[in-house]
């Protein structure tokens, strides 16, 4: 074990390093990424054939984008606490030869929103029917999340899948009721008159369709990877569990099911065990397309 720790350590502050007949490869930068965040990782060689990392105890799944160069998302959770780990990076040449690295890796606290407001009594008293079918949602979600696509299914840009505009401050809001704080908003709501087309924001499979108490009307889609992008609050679903969509495809119509006061789209997002703000999808990856190259191993999302 201390000779791995040194051997790291070595090839950290290593000023470069090669693959065959000396050609560089190129290292991402010190990552800092705001809680509820994405941020986007390049490792590139011309001898490279393979890229993978671990960001403690979770994989990192990087995927060729033809050119020698491999890319991965990074997410840090909108509740993930704030300070600086490690990225550990291993790129293997054409020779079988793995290069090591270590890239400083920061989550940076961010300022959300807060709202404190009483409510009577009642509003909280869930009677034993409700309970159950808070249960059944929790454990649908828990089983969509699990398992993801190893494929990267997605293609940049991704798209919003309303064309209306967010409330600015709606991710990470954070409810204090009665003097207790709630769980922080994850996912951005879409203003959406009831009706309104609902389009995936990128190709993927559904890995979940249906009805529940809080999130309504809902469909959550596998981008592959462990990338998951989620539809709430729907008023009629236009797929079902399995099927394979497309970047534009109309998934269902907005509306006000579940537990809301009005008609609009909460828009979410989950890479990993990640809740991060969807709007980032749309600024923080970039355009470079998929290429070729063996499938990573299956991404699971959840230890057991």
């Amino acid at each position: 074990m201390k000779f791995w720790l040194a051997l790291v350590a070595a090839v950290a502050l290593a000023p470069a390093a090669r693959g065959l007949a000396g050609a560089p490869i190129r290292w991402p930068r010190p990552v800092e990424i705001a809680q509820g965040g994405l941020g986007e990782v390049r490792v590139s060689g011309a001898e490279l054939i393979d890229v993978s990392g671990r960001l403690g105890a979770a994989p990192v799944v990087f995927y060729p984008d033809g050119q020698g160069v491999f890319a991965a998302l990074l997410g840090a959770d909108i509740e993930a606490k704030p300070g600086a780990s490690r990225l550990l990076l291993t790129a293997t040449d054409r020779n079988g030869v793995e290069h090591a690295r270590v890239i400083p890796f920061k989550v940076k606290s961010r300022a959300f929103r807060k709202e404190s407001f009483n409510v009577p009594a009642s509003f909280d008293q869930m009677s034993a029917e409700t309970l159950a079918e808070i249960r059944r949602e929790q454990d649908a979600f828990a089983r969509a999340f699990e398992y993801s696509t190893p494929e990267r299914l997605w293609e940049a840009p991704f798209i919003r899948p309303v064309p209306q505009e967010a409330s600015a401050s709606s991710f990470g809001l954070r409810r204090i009721i009665n003097g207790t704080a709630r769980a922080p908003h994850s996912g951005t709501d879409l203003s959406a008159p009831a009706g309104t087309e609902v389009r995936a924001a990128n190709d993927g499979r559904v890995a979940l369709v249906g009805n529940f108490f809080f999130a309504g009307g809902s469909v959550v889609i596998d981008h592959g990877g462990g990338l998951f992008t989620m539809y709430f609050h729907l008023s009629e679903l236009k797929v079902e569990e399995g099927v394979m969509v497309q970047k534009g495809e109309v998934i269902a119509l907005s509306g006000a099911t579940g537990r809301v006061t009005g008609p609009h789209l909460h828009w979410g997002a989950r890479l990993g065990n990640a809740r991060v703000d969807p709007l980032e999808l749309l600024t923080k990856v970039s355009t470079a397309a998929p290429g070729a190259g063996s499938a990573p191993p299956a991404v699971k999302t959840k230890e057991k």
